[in-house]
């Protein structure tokens, strides 16, 4: 009926406010989330050929059982503190829809989730791999920084859904 049809050109409307920009050089939501879709889906690909490449040669199991955050402390501080700029191969498309967008995300977080699935049990520890920011950091240290990304850009997409009109 009426209310199923004003409920349908909210959502349009909506979905369409989510890929306006609220300034030339200020990300949509849309366009957030696809950075999002593309780091995930590198942090997944790194995870699991350098889980490959371990396995390969005889990895060790892990055998600590205490917290790896605290071995992100230091980075975190790094992270709120710098200002950082997206790598050109990380920039998303002017043009992204908000469907294709949270699409995306959800098939890169899925191939996270397999990745560290992947690396269960592993001394993780000892795979290293180069941030372009926070230098050379393991692959605990590599999920613990998409979580601590996300929440930056969390952050972001709140700002950006403020300062669009609705």
């Amino acid at each position: 009926g009426e209310a199923a049809e004003q409920g349908d050109q909210r959502e349009l409307v909506d979905g369409e406010r989510l890929c306006r920009q609220a300034a030339p050089d200020v990300w949509s939501v849309a366009q957030i989330l696809e950075h999002l879709r593309m780091v995930e889906s590198n942090v997944a690909q790194l995870i699991t050929k350098r889980v490959a490449k371990a396995k390969a040669a005889g990895i060790a199991e892990e055998k600590s059982t205490e917290s790896v955050l605290p071995s992100f402390e230091r980075y975190r501080v790094t992270l709120e503190n710098a200002v950082i700029s997206a790598p050109e191969m990380l920039l998303p498309r002017s043009d992204i829809d908000i469907n294709e967008a949270l699409e995306g995300l959800e098939s890169s977080r899925e191939a996270l989730r397999a990745a560290a699935v992947s690396a269960n049990g592993l001394s993780l520890g000892e795979i290293k791999h180069t941030h372009r920011v926070l230098g050379e950091i393991d692959l605990y240290q590599w999920l613990i920084f998409v979580g601590h990304h996300e929440a930056r850009h969390k952050k972001q997409i709140e700002r950006t859904l403020k300062s669009i009109p609705s």
